[in-house]
């Protein structure tokens, strides 16, 4: 099949990336691969040789995206001699689906083959790839650590600890599409931590399916935080799914110890009611939650708190539900992700009895996030003439996009402001000046 590009120019690779930061680290991976076996990074998915979709299906609405992306992606290719992959937890789960429904699809492979994915292309399409020995070891050397292409355009950065869990909750499909916990060695997330520092990351975000599991040792997963946090040219580090059991409230005297460590906890609870708890296979309890998330806010000053819930679970009852809404009254946690249950084959979950009706999930769900919403509104008012360290996100026509360091990167709230002469990674600090819903606008004041 003729190339569109001349025959002398490496082929081009773009990677579409759905589902949640830790995806993102695994494109990252991907990326490295690619370039490593000489492709180069085109600047968008139609002007690519090869377009990966690194998929979501944790729930069901995250499984319809990843199908609509895939089936408009093979409305693009049917126009080129584009090669279309799907990579990654659908491909994981719907291999043989693939396959046979969707022909269009040139190539599939699951998790955990990532740091593969360009020996798995060049394997599968060895005519689209030129000799090793033709390009040319500096200038993949500087594509590597440069920040004009796709994922190192911004000034932040996810380094995956680990892949797979071991916790076994009810409703979680993620230990049968990414197996059991395994740690990444410490040697290997601080190579993939000062890469993204050397390619212009100012701020690290630690993630992986479940952070302070790290080595099966807090001790473990307490020195490896110290010694990223301890390099001199990395200023500011973000620590991302801390699990709320023990494990993380060892964790919290580094908030304190190491300024560097952003002012955010984000610790997803998935319930209140210890009834439900227990039926989902989790630890926990309203007294405990609070006290964490209150030592949490006594250790590290304007420390926000990022949790999340899922409603309809089965079994739960209005009672349990009227748990989650005093303790969003009670503790006011600052931002607040919401799912509704979404019953996953495979899981423990999936032949419970007792599963609300979708209408009633959803009316559950509105009620918490009314609640929470309004509580909001209270947070928000608060924080109107405050000044916050923040970095630069983006530069539009319309100014800049600023992000408080109590906001975690692609996931939280951000600031509006004026760009005046602003560029993508200063940092600084920003008042706020006004609130949408969600969203502030505010004035760059450093």
């Amino acid at each position: 099949m003729e190339s569109r590009v001349g025959e002398s120019t490496p082929k081009s690779f773009y990677i579409t990336t759905l589902g949640c930061p830790k995806n993102t680290a695994d494109s990252m991976s991907m990326h490295h691969s690619l370039l490593k076996e000489g492709l180069l990074p085109a600047a968008s998915p139609d002007a690519s040789d090869f377009h990966l979709i690194n998929t979501c299906t944790f729930i069901q609405e995250a499984t319809k995206e990843t199908i609509q992306v895939i089936m408009d992606s093979v409305e693009v290719k049917k126009k080129t001699n584009q090669k279309l992959v799907v990579v990654g937890c659908f491909a994981e789960r719907a291999g043989k689906e693939i396959s046979e429904d969707i022909p269009e699809v040139d190539l599939h492979f699951g998790t955990g083959k990532y740091s593969e994915a360009g020996s798995l292309l060049r394997k599968a399409f060895p005519l689209d790839f030129k000799e090793l020995q033709e390009f040319n070891e500096s200038l993949l050397e500087r594509l590597i650590e440069s920040r004009g292409i796709e994922n190192y355009s911004k000034p932040y950065a996810f380094v995956k600890i680990s892949d797979g869990c071991n916790r076994g909750c009810a409703f979680c499909i993620i230990p049968n599409l990414r197996g059991s916990y395994r740690d990444s060695p410490k040697d290997q997330v601080l190579e993939d931590t000062k890469r993204a520092i050397r390619a212009g990351a100012k701020e690290i975000c630690l993630v992986s399916q479940d952070t302070v599991y790290y080595g099966k040792d807090s001790n473990r997963l307490i020195d490896l935080i110290e010694t990223i946090a301890e390099l001199p040219e990395l200023p500011l580090l973000r620590l991302l799914y801390l699990y709320p059991d023990k494990r993380t409230e060892k964790l919290l005297d580094l908030y304190q110890r190491f300024p560097k460590i952003a002012p955010y906890l984000e610790s997803p609870l998935q319930h209140i009611s210890e009834k439900v708890l227990r039926s989902m296979n989790r630890s926990g309890s309203y007294s405990f939650f609070k006290d964490l998330f209150s030592k949490a806010r006594e250790l590290k000053p304007n420390l926000e708190i990022r949790t999340s819930f899922i409603l309809g679970f089965p079994g739960e009852t209005m009672d349990d539900v009227e748990e989650i809404l005093r303790f969003i009254q009670d503790v006011k946690p600052e931002k607040v992700n919401l799912f509704p249950y979404s019953p996953q084959d495979g899981t423990k979950g999936f032949e419970l009895p007792g599963k609300p009706k979708d209408k009633e999930i959803a009316r559950r769900v509105n009620l918490v996030r009314d609640t929470y919403l309004e509580t909001l509104k209270d947070i928000h008012q608060s924080r109107i003439g405050k000044i916050y360290d923040a970095v630069v996100d983006e530069i539009t026509e319309d100014g800049a996009v600023v992000r408080r360091f109590q906001d975690a990167p692609e996931i939280d709230e951000v600031v509006f402001t004026e760009a005046k002469g602003l560029k993508v990674g200063d940092f600084g600090k920003v008042k706020i000046d006004s609130f949408f819903e969600l969203d502030m606008a505010g004035t760059w004041v450093t």
